[in-house]
């Protein structure tokens, strides 16, 4: 829950106003750089699913997967402001899907094709699965997880055929019950000494071969 980023508030504040985005809420409202954490973002999932939290939820998660260099970050706010009304439908949708149980594949679904790409430009299916995630709250076991091209070349060692640049539904959830199955079998070596998450091992996923990837998190 400690895994954190750094985050220019006042640049992103600055871009949100370029491009007549409602403002950023709780961490985002002062100024300088902040330290965004997991478990800060986690806490806005639990919030009530409505079209102003859905921004909320997605501006962090943004931040949090960007960090402080925040690539492209006027072209994605962009194409998010392109059609905000129809950008929050497809956040709210999604969000109420993963509070509905559904599947991984029915809430990614909600904001990628069927062939993987985003359904609010310039926010790929790594950004989708990092809404997903952060959706899921707080309080939730997550089943939801992230993947994006860090994490998915990783996997390439056990999954030669993973893609590491888009992700159809039926892959995302194959990757999470795959990930699923390697909690329970961690389970069984830790046995009752203590619980492991499934986002434990998306986060080694991302670390392993660390010094051979990108520095940040993709969209």
């Amino acid at each position: 829950m400690g895994h954190a980023v750094a985050v220019d508030v006042d640049r992103w504040n600055r871009a949100l106003k370029e491009r007549g985005l409602p403002p950023a809420k709780g961490k985002f409202a002062g100024h300088g750089r902040v330290v965004l954490t997991r478990k800060d973002v986690l806490e806005l999932g639990d919030l009530i699913p409505n079209a102003e939290n859905s921004l909320q939820l997605l501006y962090h998660s943004l931040a949090w997967g960007l960090g402080t260099r925040a690539p492209r970050l006027q072209k994605r706010l962009g194409g998010l402001a392109s059609d905000v009304e129809r950008a929050q439908n497809l956040l709210l949708d999604a969000w109420q899907l993963v509070r509905s149980d559904a599947s991984p594949r029915e809430s990614y679904r909600a904001l990628t094709t069927e062939r993987g790409a985003g359904r609010i430009p310039w926010l790929g299916p790594a950004f989708a699965t990092k809404f997903l995630y952060f959706a899921q709250g707080y309080s939730r076991e997550p089943c939801h997880l992230i993947l994006d091209a860090v994490v998915a070349t990783n996997l390439r060692d056990v999954w030669p055929q993973a893609p590491t640049t888009a992700w159809w539904p039926e892959t995302y959830e194959t990757y999470c019950r795959l990930v699923e199955r390697w909690v329970e079998q961690a389970g069984l070596r830790v046995g009752q000494s203590r619980s492991i998450r499934a986002d434990e091992i998306e986060l080694a996923l991302f670390r392993r071969h660390l010094s051979r990837t990108t520095p940040y998190r993709n969209e």
